[in-house]
């Protein structure tokens, strides 16, 4: 069975990955991690996979429906985005048109109400709600029988997704790596590697917490293996690749579990690099120090907000102080840091939005992300902003990277949020010691052109 792994092309850098679609602020896009977990699937499966990833690759409209054509596939699984979703479904019904194939897809804005869009969407063959299901192989086989986070257009009706196993519930396991040779074809890049080539690895999916704006905590979490995840990265380093980005929502929030891994990757001196994504409130300086021996050079943290008021009120689980001495420690082990800040949450205020400022000047962070608030399919927030009659039931197209401001708050404007976002972007990164200590702190040329092409690409786009 050929199958093409598509990630359509866009007007702008589209990212369309992991339930969670928006633009590039700079001019980074990484591995899908929907193709990745699906990959290691198909290739139990010994299916013959390819992939075409339009955005990466600075594909038309045109040319990539050339390179379908001429790789011939039986089945084409592609990503979807609500920020690019009338592109994609206009590229889709094209493709469609022009060709006899089964197209399967991928993408945050099925979250909410799968069936319904698609009968919308008569050119749809299913759409995957679980990008970890291990029913993919046998979906792509042509199989009519209900499948586990598949639902599928059959003869002209509906098969809905059928729910996990018990057994399946808690944990998920590859049994086969992904094929991370395949995506080393294309040029991948994120702003906080160290060198040119990395892998991307999930060991957790889903979020065992539940902020109110974001989807991760509604999808079903389950972990991997120890011993499933070290088989990837054994099979990464046979490819001569030295650097990982874990895209777990949050890594260590399973902390027994994450101090194994940790530990075996230090006991069989694999000498990764490696960054990725978590919590103020699951980091201490006993774990920081294993993350930090295991390979650890950066870590994301959601930072959010600097009004304790909006943690509390959209659940983050935590306070100012605590990021405050987090962010301090890490920095004092010699981790980078990055905060990420969504503004415009219902309840933003210029209080609230100056007390995030204060903050984020105060902090010693490496890069930090300015997001935009978005009343993202499935989420709790969705339903506070219809309910406040800030965002319309139907509301389909956002983008939380800030290219345009899907809602405003109950004080504010959406021009008004987006000032504040450039005023954020211009204070933290626009002062002359935090460009100082990005120049000190460059390692390599590499490093040193990545630096200038993320910035001048997120000053643009800002200011856009």
């Amino acid at each position: 069975m050929k199958v093409l792994f598509l990630n359509p092309p866009g007007r702008r850098v589209y990212i369309r990955d992991y339930y969670c679609s928006k633009v590039s602020q700079a001019n980074y896009i990484s591995h899908p991690m929907d193709f990745v977990i699906m990959s290691a699937r198909l290739r139990h499966e010994n299916c013959d996979v390819t992939l075409v990833d339009a955005i990466a690759e600075g594909l038309s409209p045109v040319d990539t429906l050339r390179r379908i054509g001429e790789t011939g596939p039986d089945v084409i699984v592609a990503l979807a985005g609500a920020v690019s979703w009338d592109e994609d479904r206009k590229f889709f019904e094209c493709l469609k048109s022009k060709q006899s194939v089964r197209l399967i897809v991928s993408g945050d804005l099925f979250q909410q109400d799968a069936g319904t869009a698609m009968e919308d969407c008569d050119f749809l063959d299913g759409v995957v709600l679980d990008f970890t299901t291990p029913d993919i192989g046998r979906c792509v086989m042509g199989t009519s029988d209900p499948l586990e986070g598949i639902i599928q257009r059959v003869d002209g009706s509906l098969v809905g997704a059928k729910p996990a196993d018990a057994d399946n519930g808690k944990e998920f396991v590859l049994k086969t790596p992904p094929m991370h040779a395949l995506f080393q074809r294309v040029h991948y890049r994120y702003p906080f590697t160290l060198s040119k080539r990395y892998c991307s690895v999930l060991t957790e999916y889903g979020c065992p917490f539940h902020c109110t704006f974001c989807i991760m905590g509604k999808l079903k979490a389950k972990r991997r293996p120890v011993d499933d995840v070290l088989s990837e990265l054994e099979e990464i380093l046979s490819l001569d690749v030295r650097e990982v980005f874990f895209v777990d929502q949050t890594f260590a929030s399973g902390r027994e579990r994450s101090v194994r891994l940790l530990s075996a990757m230090i006991e069989r001196r694999m000498g990764l690099r490696w960054f990725g994504f978590s919590r103020v409130d699951v980091l201490d300086e006993n774990l920081l120090a294993l993350m930090k021996e295991a390979g650890c050079h950066t870590l994301i943290l959601g930072i959010e907000s600097g009004s304790d008021e909006i943690l509390a009120k959209y659940r983050k689980g935590y306070d100012r102080a605590m990021v405050v001495a987090t962010v301090r420690l890490c920095a004092r082990m010699g981790i980078r840091t990055v905060g990420t800040f969504i503004l415009g949450l219902p309840e933003e205020t210029e209080k609230t939005i100056g007390e995030t400022l204060r903050l984020l000047k105060s902090l010693p962070l490496d890069y930090a992300s300015f997001n935009v608030a978005v009343p993202r399919a499935g989420t709790d927030l969705r339903r506070e902003a219809v309910s406040l009659g800030l965002a319309s039931s139907d509301q389909v197209r956002m983008d939380q990277s800030g290219s345009e401001v899907a809602m405003p708050t109950r004080h504010l404007t959406r021009e008004q949020v987006t000032c504040f976002r450039r005023q954020a972007v211009k204070e933290f990164y626009l002062r002359p010691t935090y460009l100082l200590k990005r120049l000190v702190s460059v390692g390599s040329f590499y490093q040193l052109l990545r630096s200038i092409e993320n910035g001048v690409a997120l000053l643009r786009n800002t200011w856009r």
